[in-house]
């Protein structure tokens, strides 16, 4: 087994084979993985330092197994196989290890396999050999995976996993749905960002989650979302604390701030409205198009349709046919004279 070569190389490994998922998942939540990378640089548009905090302290409620989760999980032997047969030169074998970093031990990786290129293989102008990993991913329209790029949350992941054991390259194999295609990416070690990364990881591991620090949000959707998945609900009044009147008066201030920014572009675009409506003939279409100084303006109109709600509850079917779904609501408001 090829994989046999990287044991040696790193010694700070144990086995997945007879590992059930919640064991798996507990194991994740003692280190920072490379799908955590991302997340505490700064670098994922789904994960951020608090979504990565709040999953290691096990404060997430445990839900359903995403759509995309899925996927890529039955899509990981193929992609596999798919790959092995397209290289001749490569062997691909999967990895059923965890690794951990001796000098940071705050590192764990999770690799999907090793490749092992017998030949010089040249892919997308980089040729590799030797012993190298395997990344798999799917993706539903390729967004983001361009001819000489990967998505950045990606990347991290790749560089945080080389990190860790030592290797100088990785091939990243993307199964994309919309057109059937299989893409491959040589990722190279980058050592100057692998210091930043683990300068990043060292201080969010040792200053936030062994100090119980909870980080600041970055107003991502799904840190709302998880955040609120926490709340239980109580009872009686609950009283500020001064850091909580703090981000009360910030809220609000932002609020009026953005509700006064919305007018002023609301005015400006009532403004353009006019202004190019008076200069538009006739047509059978209602639809305008300007352009100049490098803008371009599109106006048309269109018809909507939408339910009548109150006409389907009197006719009894409003219930048959709405759905229940959790949400919440928060408002903020200022007593007068406060401060």
């Amino acid at each position: 087994m090829i994989y046999e070569e990287l044991l040696k190389r790193c010694p700070g490994h144990l086995s997945t084979i007879d590992m059930d998922t919640d064991a798996w998942l507990e194991k994740r939540r003692e280190a920072i993985g490379g799908s955590d990378a991302g997340a505490i640089m700064g670098m994922s548009d789904y994960g951020s330092p608090l979504t990565v905090y709040l999953e290691k302290k096990n404060l997430v409620r445990k839900g359903e197994t995403s759509r995309a989760a899925r996927r890529g999980t039955l899509l990981e032997k193929y992609v596999r196989e798919e790959t092995e047969s397209s290289f001749p030169e490569f062997e691909i074998e999967k990895v059923p290890y965890m690794f951990f970093d001796p000098e940071h031990p705050f590192m764990l990786a999770n690799m999907d396999g090793v490749v092992l290129a017998k030949t010089p293989v040249e892919i997308r102008g980089e040729t590799i050999e030797g012993l190298g990993g395997h990344e798999i991913k799917s993706s539903k329209t390729g967004f983001g995976w361009g001819e000489d790029e990967i998505p950045d949350t990606h990347y991290c992941q790749i560089q945080h996993y080389m990190q860790v054991t030592g290797l100088p390259w990785f091939l990243v194999s993307v199964y994309v749905l919309d057109d059937e295609s299989l893409r491959h990416y040589v990722i190279r070690r980058n050592d100057d960002f692998i210091a930043r990364l683990v300068a990043a990881e060292k201080d969010f591991w040792e200053n936030f989650v062994q100090q119980c620090v909870m980080p600041a949000a970055m107003g991502l959707e799904n840190e709302d979302d998880m955040i609120t998945g926490m709340y239980e609900g109580s009872q009686g009044l609950v009283a500020l604390t001064d850091d909580e009147i703090n981000l009360c008066r910030m809220h609000k201030e932002l609020g009026e701030q953005i509700d006064a920014l919305k007018k002023q572009k609301d005015a400006v675009g009532i403004n353009l409205k006019a202004k190019l409506g008076g200069r538009a003939s006739g047509g059978e279409e209602r639809k305008l198009s300007a352009s100049g100084g490098g803008y371009s303006v599109s106006w048309s109109f269109y018809k909507r349709q939408s339910a009548d709600s109150d006409a389907l509850k009197k006719a009894g079917l409003f219930d048959m046919y709405s759905k229940t779904s959790e949400c919440d609501r928060m408002t903020i408001t200022k007593k007068k004279g406060a401060a």
